[in-house]
């Protein structure tokens, strides 16, 4: 008797030693849902975006809710977010019984080039496609203009016509609709720029596949193979025969693109689902030949999923140079979000419980990866559906010593900027700059370097190909990061 309870009493250690070695284990990213107005989350969050749209330089998040209002979390710059209830997003329609459109997909863009970020929420089932015009402070105003009704799922934005004004198109269920800018807040329609298409639309991913120096569109599917658009001065040609046939029936969420295998050439990851209940749940990979044309790789470079997958971004968590995958499903939350470590050529194997700071997400349906704090590491926002939000910070104790250690900090002038920037380091060295969006894809920006003083190195850099947002650089020297970090492109 003395001796079984010794035994058990053992046990008992070991397993309160194991729950504090867990407890104490250091994670990439630590829950920080204090940062946020927790309560007013619980929408049904369909998409995430971030933005500057206050002007103070730093990234506000603006969430779309379905058949709930959308909402604007403002930034104090040190990624605490809070509303303010004299700028809140206006209803459009307040005939009806519920306090917002079916809100699905959200696109930013200066759409009446004053300065500032406009925001576009697409909607599904319900009437109106809203376009809020931003006054430089964060108060938004509808414009007069009504988009015809349509099943609403994605929106791309880029300038058709090249008169500096955004164009739209919207991804539907069934034939999608492109919108030409007017320069006075209205749009006409063009259906010349667009191929004749029957499917259901879910994403848009913007990327030069051609390397023409315009944007291609990579279209994910709801149900049936995926499609590549390419860019032809401002009409697009289907080219889908770019893509491998699978032989699958692939139910498209989400696109996600990044250089997977380290070549500089864009890759696609696919986010699938299987809410039809015939389609194949495997996430799949496409691999870049180098010239725009895809290989499945799904096979050789994928762990097996069958999780439904909502959302999905290429991300480098753990800061060695390549890019992983974090996605987020409705299914399985004791490994959701669910993340996938790239051994630097293209292979993927899962580490979820090793990355994430535990916390309980079982509906996670929309992500957004930005530098919220700015502290130049990627932190994540995590949309939910019929659940409250979260938020994660990047935790840069878990890197070492000679992986977390910036000797050098550079100064980018100006910032934010429309045309170029300068980022200067105060020494003389050989290092390469490396350019990144926030969804880790590789930019393909050339630097010219300016060898000033033996105190000085100063790269200054186009921005003519690169549209609004936020961007991440690195220095590079030889296989060490000697610094890093961001601007903001105003255009």
């Amino acid at each position: 008797m003395k001796l079984t309870i010794l035994v058990k009493y053992a046990l008992f250690l070991l397993c309160c030693f194991a729950i504090q070695s867990h407890l104490a284990q250091p994670y990439y990213f630590t829950h920080e849902n204090d940062h946020i107005p927790l309560s007013a989350t619980g929408i049904n969050t369909m998409d995430v975006r971030s933005v500057d749209v206050d002007n103070d330089n730093d990234l506000d998040i603006i969430t779309a809710g379905e058949f709930r209002r959308n909402l604007l979390l403002f930034n104090d710059g040190s990624g605490n977010f809070t509303e303010d209830p004299s700028r809140i997003f206006p209803e459009k329609n307040t005939g009806d019984p519920f306090p917002g459109e079916d809100s699905e997909d959200i696109a930013i863009a200066d759409f009446d080039q004053d300065g500032d970020p406009d925001v576009l929420f697409v909607s599904e089932d319900s009437t109106f496609h809203e376009l809020l015009i931003n006054d430089g402070t964060g108060l938004f105003t509808f414009i007069a203009y009504d988009f015809p009704s349509s099943l609403g799922n994605a929106v791309a934005v880029l300038d058709l016509n090249n008169d500096d004004y955004p164009d739209l198109i919207i991804g539907n269920t069934g034939q999608n609709t492109v919108f030409i800018n007017n320069q006075d807040l209205t749009f006409t329609q063009d259906a010349s720029r667009w191929p004749v298409n029957t499917e259901g639309t879910q994403d848009f991913k913007l990327v030069d596949l051609d390397g023409d120096n315009d944007l291609d569109i990579i279209e994910g599917i709801d149900l049936g193979d995926n499609n590549i658009l390419i860019n032809n001065n401002g009409t697009f040609v289907d080219e889908s025969s770019r893509l491998p046939d699978t032989g699958q029936t692939v139910e498209t969420r989400k696109i996600a693109i990044g250089d997977a295998n380290g070549d500089t050439f864009p890759d696609i990851f696919v986010a699938t689902v299987n809410f039809i209940g015939t389609a194949n749940p495997q996430d799949r990979l496409y691999l870049n030949n180098g010239n725009g044309f895809f290989t499945d790789a799904t096979a050789t470079n994928l762990p097996s999923s069958n999780l439904l997958s909502l959302d999905a971004f290429f991300v480098d968590y753990d800061d060695d140079n390549d890019l992983d995958i974090i996605h987020v499903s409705f299914q399985n939350p004791a490994s959701n979000p669910r993340v996938l470590d790239n051994d630097g050529a293209g292979v993927y194997t899962e580490t979820s419980l090793d990355v994430f700071e535990p916390f309980a997400l079982t509906n996670g349906i929309a992500m957004e990866v930005a530098d919220f704090n700015n502290d130049t590491f990627p932190d994540i926002y995590f949309g939910n559906f019929n659940e409250t939000d979260d938020l994660t910070f990047f935790n840069p104790d878990i890197l070492s010593v000679k992986e977390n250690t910036l000797a050098i900090t550079g100064t980018v002038y100006p910032n934010p900027s429309k045309d170029s920037i300068r980022i200067s380091f105060p020494i003389k060295m050989k290092g390469e700059l490396q350019f990144f969006d926030v969804n880790g894809r590789s930019l393909r920006l050339t630097p010219h370097k300016i060898e000033g003083t033996t105190a000085e190195t100063t790269y200054t850099i186009s921005l003519a190909n690169i549209t609004s947002g936020m961007y991440f650089y690195r220095l590079i020297e030889g296989n060490k990061q000697i610094s890093s970090g961001s601007f903001i492109v105003d255009k």
